[in-house]
């Protein structure tokens, strides 16, 4: 099996930058193997190894080499399959990308825990319906869309940046959605389900998690302050570069503002409608992110 298991799962204590974590291929296994028969996957509930709620190695589709692992469910409401990849990082940015089929007429869904026990903590959730569409779902509120073709592989990757609390989604290098994430990255749990309307069927082939050097780069900080903080509908923003974007979001990751700012050296009055709570004020500019907590009290 393919594996650079360097998961805190399996008792690693610091991370490289531009090292790979983990890598599976399913080469390794052979076609009807069960994928918890490697340490780092486990099914949702202890006692199902080896039963329906564990998913098989198939020879029928791969993205390369000749296996990847079959996702399916008995009826469209989801189960019995129901396996999780352990990944137990809390710290840190990362890189995990999967390449997924789905037949036509077929629908998927994954989502991702933040503990490495399954059910302690939900993430966020992704369903592939069979229309072609995606959505991502966190705190019930819908924080990323896309589409993605049938019948053919295509890539799904996840920059997550745990030191800025951002997660940005992409389908075959098209950015799908960024949203505010400050939990752990637990893993991910791959359950037989799909849309809710039509039967969950899908492969998945060449997993990686790894946190490349260019990354370094793009979640560099920004350098800026703002005030009040408390505010009640306005804030003073100044610092560098000079041309930003100016987002603001809500504590389950959704937006709920935006603005192009063109003079924050000198200084950029911005202003809102929002309701009181916690909210994240992220600066974006030439590839570098930085964000700060944002509190309204009116």
């Amino acid at each position: 099996m393919k594996h650079f298991l360097l998961f805190a799962a399996l008792g690693l204590s610091s991370l490289a930058i531009s090292q790979t974590l983990y890598e599976e291929n399913f080469e390794s296994f052979s076609a009807g193997d069960y994928v918890s028969d490697s340490p780092v996957w486990i099914t949702w509930t202890n006692g199902q190894e080896g039963s329906t709620g564990d998913a098989q190695i198939s020879d029928e589709q791969a993205h390369s080499g000749m296996n990847s692992v079959h996702i399916y469910a008995a009826t469209a409401e989801g189960g019995p399959m129901d396996v999780v990849l352990l990944a137990g990082l809390d710290e840190g940015v990362y890189d995990a990308s999967m390449w997924m089929y789905i037949p036509d007429g077929s629908s998927a869904y994954y989502n991702v825990q933040e503990d490495q026990s399954p059910g302690v903590g939900w993430a966020f959730e992704a369903t592939f319906a069979f229309s072609g569409d995606m959505q991502v779902v966190m705190d019930g509120a819908v924080v990323a869309t896309g589409s993605f073709p049938l019948d053919t592989w295509f890539q799904v990757s996840h920059l997550i940046d745990m030191d800025n609390d951002v997660v940005t989604l992409s389908i075959d290098g098209t950015e799908a959605g960024s949203w505010m994430f400050d939990s752990p990255f637990g893993g991910v749990n791959f359950f037989g389900m799909g849309d809710g309307t039509t039967v969950g069927n899908y492969f998945v082939d060449d997993i990686m998690v790894a946190a490349p050097t260019e990354i370094t780069e793009v979640v560099s900080e920004i350098d800026f302050s703002f005030g009040p903080n408390p505010a009640s509908a306005f804030i003073n923003l100044q610092g560098q570069p000079n041309e930003a974007v100016i987002r603001i979001h809500a504590l389950n990751g959704q937006l709920v503002y935006q603005q192009q700012v063109n003079n924050m050296n000198r200084g950029e009055f911005i202003e809102f409608n929002l309701n009181n709570g916690i909210y994240f004020l992220e600066v974006t500019a030439d590839g570098k992110r930085s964000t700060q907590r944002l509190v309204v009290s009116q």
